[in-house]
C-alpha cells in the first residue's frame, strides 16, 4: 500500500466514525416502520420492505448518489468509479423474519449505502462504481423459497415460478407483486432482465453473524469461507387417524405426534453420531415447525395430523445428502411401526459453497491493519451464495452480534458495524 492509499483510507476512517449517529438514526428509523411488537417484520415485496428501501433512498439521493429500482424491482444506490462501466456489488436483503430483528440483512445494505457517502464526502473515486443492492425477498416464510430477488437478477427463476409461488401475508403470487412495482417479467423469459454478470468484478456482503461463536470467542470481525447448503423441506407432514385417547391401545394407534418425535429424535441421533465420529462438517439439522391440527387437537384425541419442517444443512454436499437420505430411510421404517404416512411435501434449498479466497484473505488482513482480531467461519445462506455459484468473486464480512438472529432480541454494537464497513471498503477498494 503506498503513502498515499493508507492517507485515503485514514480519511475514509475518520468519515465513517464520523457517520455514527447517522447509522443509529437509519436503523431506527427503518425499525420504526417495521414495528411487529417486541419484533421486527418486513415481509417480502410489502410496504415495510418498501419502506426501508426508500428511507435508505432518501438518504443516498440527498448525499449525491444515483439510485433507482433494478431491473427486477430490487433497490439499487450506485457510486459511479473511474470505470463506469465495470462496477463491484455490495448489499443485503432488506426484509425479514416474521417477528424478527432489525439487523439481519439491513446491516448489509446500510453499511454499502454508508461507505458510499463516505467516499464521496471524501472526495474520493474508487477504481470501480460500486453499486449496493438492497435485495428484497431472501428470506423464506414469505414465499417457501428464499433468494428471491437475486434468483430475478441472476435470471435463475423457472417462469412458472412466477405464477405458482404465492405470498404467505398476501396470497398473491410473485408475478402479480412484481407487477405492482412496475416490473415486467416474461413468464415464457424470466432471464431477459439478468444482470451482465461480466461487468461484475465481486460481490461483497457484510451480514451479522446469525449465531453466537463471534461473540463467544470475543471477536469482533468474522471472515466468511463458505455458505452452507442446504435441504429443505418447509411443508412436511405425518398423516394417521384420529382416535379417543383412552379408547385407543398403543398398538392400534396411528399415533402422528409420537411418529414424528420419534423421527426429530431419530434425526438428532444421527446428528451426534457424526459429531462423535468427528464428521460433522458443519452440519446443522432443524425441524422450526412442529404443530398439531388447532382445529381438531385435542386433549383427549390421539393426533391425526402433525406438519413440520426439517432443514438439513452444511459445507459438504455429500455429507449432507448422506445424512439426509438417512433420515428418509428411517421415517420409512417408522412409517411401518406407527401406521402413519409421511409426505415431505416439495424440496428446496441450495448447494453449499465456497467463498472466494482471495477475498476471504483481504477480509482477514483488512481486520488485522485495523487492530482487530478476525476468525475464518463458514456461515449461513445469504445472497453471497448466489453470486458464488455464478461465477462472481463473493466476499462476506460478519459482524458479531450479542442475541443470535431470527429473533426480537437480535443486535449489534454500532462500534462494530462501523469496524466492518472499514473492512468491508478495503475489500471493495480492491477487490482483484
Amino acid at each position: 500500500m503506498t503513502h498515499e492509499d493508507a492517507h485515503m483510507l485514514m480519511k475514509f476512517d475518520a468519515e465513517i466514525d464520523k457517520l455514527a449517529q447517522v447509522a443509529e438514526q437509519l436503523f431506527f428509523k427503518i425499525a420504526e416502520a417495521s414495528r411487529d411488537g417486541e419484533g421486527i417484520t418486513r415481509p417480502a415485496y410489502c410496504e415495510q420492505e418498501t419502506t426501508a428501501g426508500h428511507v435508505l433512498r432518501e438518504f443516498a439521493e440527498a448525499e449525491g448518489l444515483r439510485c433507482g429500482p433494478d431491473a427486477v424491482g430490487n433497490f439499487e444506490y450506485v457510486l459511479e468509479g473511474e470505470d463506469k462501466k465495470n462496477f463491484v456489488l455490495m448489499g443485503s436483503h432488506l426484509d425479514s423474519v416474521p417477528i424478527g430483528g432489525n439487523y439481519d440483512g439491513l446491516a448489509g445494505v446500510v453499511a454499502g449505502v454508508l461507505l458510499q457517502v463516505a467516499l464521496k464526502r471524501c472526495g474520493l473515486v474508487p477504481k470501480f462504481s460500486l453499486k449496493t443492492i438492497g435485495f428484497r425477498g431472501e428470506e423464506s416464510p414469505w414465499f417457501g423459497t428464499a433468494y428471491i430477488g437475486s434468483r430475478l437478477l441472476l435470471g435463475e427463476f423457472a417462469g412458472e415460478q412466477l405464477t405458482s409461488l404465492r405470498h404467505s401475508l398476501t396470497g398473491q403470487t410473485l408475478q402479480q407483486h412484481l407487477h405492482e412495482l412496475g416490473v415486467s417479467v416474461d413468464v415464457n423469459a424470466p432471464g431477459k432482465n439478468k444482470l451482465d454478470l461480466t461487468c461484475v468484478k465481486a460481490y461483497l456482503e457484510l451480514h451479522i453473524e446469525q449465531g453466537p461463536l463471534l461473540e463467544a470467542e470475543g471477536v469482533p470481525i468474522g471472515a466468511a469461507t463458505a455458505i452452507r447448503g442446504n435441504i429443505r423441506r418447509p411443508f412436511a407432514s405425518c398423516r394417521g387417524e384420529y382416535a379417543h385417547s383412552a379408547a385407543t391401545p398403543r398398538h392400534l394407534r396411528k399415533d402422528t405426534v409420537i411418529a414424528t418425535a420419534h423421527l426429530v429424535a431419530a434425526a438428532d441421533r444421527f446428528w451426534q453420531e457424526l459429531i462423535d465420529a468427528g464428521g460433522n462438517d458443519d452440519l446443522i439439522i432443524n425441524v422450526g415447525i412442529f404443530s398439531t391440527n388447532a382445529a381438531e387437537h385435542a386433549l383427549t384425541k390421539v393426533s391425526g395430523e402433525v406438519t413440520f419442517s426439517l432443514n438439513v444443512a452444511g459445507t459438504n454436499n455429500a455429507v449432507r445428502d448422506a445424512l439426509y437420505e438417512r433420515i428418509l430411510n428411517e421415517a420409512a421404517r417408522i412409517e411401518k411401526e406407527f401406521r402413519v404416512s409421511f409426505d415431505f411435501g416439495s424440496r428446496v434449498g441450495t448447494d453449499a459453497v465456497q467463498l472466494d479466497a482471495g477475498l476471504i484473505s483481504k477480509t482477514e488482513k483488512a481486520a488485522r491493519g485495523l487492530g482487530l482480531a478476525v476468525l475464518t467461519m463458514p456461515t449461513v445462506g445469504h445472497d453471497a451464495a448466489l453470486f458464488a455459484r455464478a461465477g462472481v468473486p463473493a466476499g462476506m464480512v460478519l459482524i458479531r452480534n450479542q442475541n443470535g438472529s431470527h429473533n426480537v432480541h437480535e443486535s449489534m454494537e454500532i462500534r462494530d458495524f462501523l469496524d466492518g464497513v472499514k473492512v468491508l471498503a478495503r475489500c471493495a477498494l480492491e477487490p482483484i
